[in-house]
């Protein structure tokens, strides 16, 4: 990606960000902590969980809902390495 396409890319996510909080204003360090990092984090968010639910369909994790009813994530056994 060019320094260019890189500068597009953030513009569009500061604008999004501002399209969804008319009202924020805040400095360089605001911005780019509050608004770009945060935006980031969703976004991730849900590739992770799709991530996440890709792999437990595909048998390779399993998939646990603890008593506050969210799910919980982890190696199956049989894909465990055995302790020889």
């Amino acid at each position: 990606m060019t320094k260019e396409n890189d500068t597009k890319t953030i513009a569009a996510e500061i604008m999004e960000y501002l399209r969804q909080h008319p009202m924020a204003s805040d400095t360089l360090d605001g911005v780019v902590y509050w608004w770009l990092v945060q935006q980031s984090i969703i976004k991730n968010k849900i590739l992770v969980e799709q991530a996440l639910e890709q792999l437990t369909e595909e048998g390779k994790i399993s998939k646990k809902i603890n008593l506050n009813c969210v799910a919980v994530y982890s190696l199956k056994p049989e894909q465990k390495p055995s302790r020889d």
